[in-house]
Formats: C-alpha cells, structure tokens, sequence
C-alpha cells in the first residue's frame, strides 16, 4: 500500500508540470492575438501613443522593462512612451523582421516574441536603423488579451 501510495503521489507530482508546458498558439487562441500585435505595430508608426498602449493591462501593476530601464504601472508607461515618440512627432518606422512567436502558457496566459527593425533619427540628427525584440506576457482579462508583462531589448 505504501509502494502504491508513493507511485500515485509521484504521477500526481508529474501532472501539472506536462500541463503547463507551454504549447504553440492555438488558431483560435493565434486569431485572437494576431489583430491585437498587428493594432501595435500600426499605432507605433502612427506614433500613437493611446492607441499603442490599449492592448496593456491599465493596470498599476503592469510591469515593462526597456533595456535597463524598468517601469511600473500604466501611466507610467504610457507617459514613458509619448515623450520617446515626441508627443506624436516621431520618425521612427518600425518593421518586423519576422512574424511574432505565439506561446500558450496557460489558457488565460500567452507569451510573445517580436522581433523588428526600427529606422529613426538619432539625437544627432543622423538617420539609423537598430533591431528591437520584444517578449510580453499576455493574460485573459475581462476585458480581453492584454501585456500585464514586456521586456524589451535594443540590438545596435
């Protein structure tokens, strides 16, 4: 009975762990997503600040961290995002480089890779291009998909 108990303890151990391995994107779950980081990368060349942030959690909570810059709550990082693209002024083109990565984490948390080149003008006034990935965390809130976690990182 001990032996029996030890087993059943074990596979029970071994049940979530398979279930939470994340898993590709499925077509409903990838339709869902698709429009939402295709809404972005519009409203990021529009240099549209409100429309850009609509798919982050409006949430103090919300969590992104540019390069080594981390910001903490909606406001935050809605006010962080107007001032890089100059209240609407920027030239920055962004382009991606491939299509995004869709991971299910859970049914209600989906993770995201994007990768994309961005042309702009320097602080110098000289144009230049960079590479910019993006990984965030999506959670199903009542109000939709929405980043309640991003991480991204400038490649020179």
């Amino acid at each position: 009975m001990k032996i029996l108990l030890q087993l059943l303890l074990l596979l029970v151990a071994f049940v979530p762990v398979a279930e939470a391995s994340p898993k590709e994107a499925s077509p409903s779950i990838e339709a869902q997503l698709t429009p939402l980081l295709n809404e972005m990368l519009s409203a990021a060349n529009a240099h549209d600040t409100d429309r850009f942030m609509a798919v982050y959690a409006r949430s103090p909570s919300l969590v992104v961290t540019f390069d080594d810059q981390t910001m903490r709550g909606w406001q935050t990082v809605r006010d962080q995002q107007f001032q890089w693209w100059d209240g609407g002024k920027s030239d920055a083109v962004y382009r991606l480089r491939s299509a995004p990565e869709i991971t299910v984490i859970a049914t209600d948390v989906v993770g995201t890779l994007q990768s994309m080149e961005v042309s702009s003008t320097g602080p110098s006034g000289t144009k230049g291009t960079v590479i910019v990935v993006a990984t965030s965390i999506w959670r199903k809130l009542p109000e939709g998909w929405r980043i309640v976690v991003a991480q991204e990182s400038l490649i020179q």
